[in-house]
């Protein structure tokens, strides 16, 4: 009888130890979970913000407009006027010169020598001591296009030349109408006055006239003797003269 309780102890002990799925096991065969624990981020400490320097760069300031300096009027001198060297030089055939006289009314009229809106005048005259005279005016205007203006005006009147009508028993024509390269522009025109054949003993004269425009300045040359008057070429030369005289 002692001898089975023992067995039976054995046996009751097998069974609780192989008994791995019944609800018998004890606390401590069960592993248990260990809680992880995430550390919490280490705040990087932020630099404090840096205090933005004031820019130095200046503000720019409004442009304004220079007030155009004020410019003197430009004024004709007696520089500007043909001498009686040159007058005797581009005619060198007569002794021709200056004089402190007003030279006499042209062919053509007191309008055969300025324009409109004249601002300033010279003029001289010049003689051979013998039947040929004239002389040079310059009229200045308020700028370039009152000067041309004035300059056409003046060219107008020559060549319609109403101003002084030939005798009744002389005839007029108009022997030359050219254009030359001298300051801005030269017209030179020459009228012819010559006996009608019911006045054979009359004398014909002849009367050349020189414009040129320069700038805000006209010049008129105009010269008037009995015959054929100064050669043309000689004439030219003579305009040539008095428009270097006004750049």
């Amino acid at each position: 009888m002692a001898t089975m309780g023992l067995v039976l102890v054995a046996c009751g002990n097998d069974a609780r130890a192989g008994g791995g799925s019944g609800g018998g096991g004890t606390a401590g065969s069960t592993p248990t979970a260990t809680p992880t624990v995430t550390p919490s981020p280490i705040a990087t400490p932020t630099a404090p913000d840096t205090p933005t320097e004031p820019s130095t760069t200046p503000t720019a300031q409004p442009t304004q407009t220079p007030e155009p300096t004020p410019q003197k009027p430009f004024r004709i001198t007696p520089a500007m006027l043909l001498t009686g060297s040159e007058m005797a030089k581009g005619d060198p055939s007569r002794k021709w010169r200056a004089t402190s006289q007003t030279p006499g009314t042209p062919i053509c009229g007191p309008s055969s020598t300025r324009g409109a809106g004249v601002q300033g005048t010279l003029r001289r005259h010049f003689t051979d001591e013998l039947d040929a005279s004239g002389g040079q005016w310059l009229t200045r205007y308020a700028d370039a296009r009152a000067a041309r203006a004035a300059y056409g005006q003046i060219v107008a009147t020559i060549k319609s030349c109403k101003a002084l009508r030939p005798a009744p028993t002389h005839a007029r024509k108009m022997t030359e109408n050219r254009t030359l390269a001298l300051g801005d522009g030269t017209r030179i025109i020459r009228w012819f006055d010559y006996p009608l054949p019911s006045d054979p003993g009359s004398e014909a004269g002849g009367f050349p006239y020189a414009v040129t425009l320069e700038g805000s300045v006209v010049s008129v040359l105009s010269f008037g003797e009995m015959g054929q008057g100064i050669k043309p070429t000689h004439f030219e030369r003579i305009a040539g003269s008095a428009a270097a005289r006004l750049g």
